[in-house]
């Protein structure tokens, strides 16, 4: 299997913004389908890291069968040959494919995504945040969903009870973005101008004044105020939006929390 890694650029309609991600190429890509590629590519990192150390084990003997999946397909793991199994088709097998071949793929994407989180936190200004970049994952209160950089979308449920108990989660970290440690994105705590202007830059936000108090928020998101919440693992900047009450959620960025180093 002959495969590569590049940086995708892509422009987002959604906020009107340049954006770029991590992406899988596979030579002679028809043979195994988008199904392969798109089932790999959503695949949390540390989930990529469990599966790197199960398929050693069947390729070892340890271990005579494994299966992973991210939605639709599962694929199932033996010593010499891995099957791709249709799970909406009646679990019908659609590729045949060397499990040697599906480890070193899954293992060097593992290692790229690894290298490609760490050059751009060695990259970022220290006056502002270092994002990480791989997949991560945001539940809404009903439902979970996996994550790369932003998200973008309805809530599940209107009912607070429900989506106040929204979190994210990247490997064994978690934060409840709506409980802890919430605060507006301003001067008023935890920012002076100059770091809440370094942040409005990097993620083409606007700066307002009320009262001495400065807020940064976005004019593609009925300028609402932004939200932070934070724990000693992580940082969230997300806002709530809806025309008769919270009704979707965006959130700009996930951040290792290093704020205040």
């Amino acid at each position: 299997m002959n495969y590569t890694f590049k940086i995708y650029e892509y422009f987002d309609d959604r906020d009107g913004l340049t954006k770029n991600s991590p992406v899988i190429f596979i030579e002679n890509q028809e043979k195994y389908g988008d199904y392969f590629l798109t089932e790999i590519s959503n695949l949390r990192f540390d989930y990529l890291e469990e599966i790197v150390t199960f398929l050693q084990k069947v390729l070892n003997g340890e271990l005579e069968q494994y299966d992973f999946g991210y939605e639709v397909y599962s694929i199932d793991c033996r010593k010499d040959v891995s099957e791709v199994i249709d799970t909406y088709n009646e679990w019908k097998s659609i590729a045949v494919i060397p499990t040697q071949e599906i480890y070193e793929m899954i293992r060097d994407w593992k290692n790229y995504l690894f290298d490609y989180s760490s050059s751009l936190k060695m990259n970022t200004d220290k006056k502002t945040f270092e994002e990480i970049t791989f997949n991560y994952t945001f539940f809404d209160g009903l439902k979970s969903h996996q994550v790369i950089n932003q998200y973008d979308n309805w809530l599940s449920s209107t009912d607070y009870s429900v989506w106040s108990n929204s979190y994210v989660e990247v490997g064994k970290k978690r934060i409840n973005n709506i409980k802890e440690n919430v605060k507006t994105l301003s001067t008023f705590s935890h920012f002076n101008k100059e770091k809440l202007e370094l942040l409005a830059k990097q993620y083409e936000l606007e700066i307002k004044e009320e009262k001495g108090v400065y807020y940064a928020y976005s004019p593609n998101h009925n300028s609402r105020e932004l939200m932070l919440s934070e724990n000693n693992d992580l940082i969230v900047i997300y806002s709530i939006d809806g025309d008769r009450g919270p009704e979707s959620i965006f959130i700009y960025g996930v951040f290792e929390n290093n704020i205040n180093g």
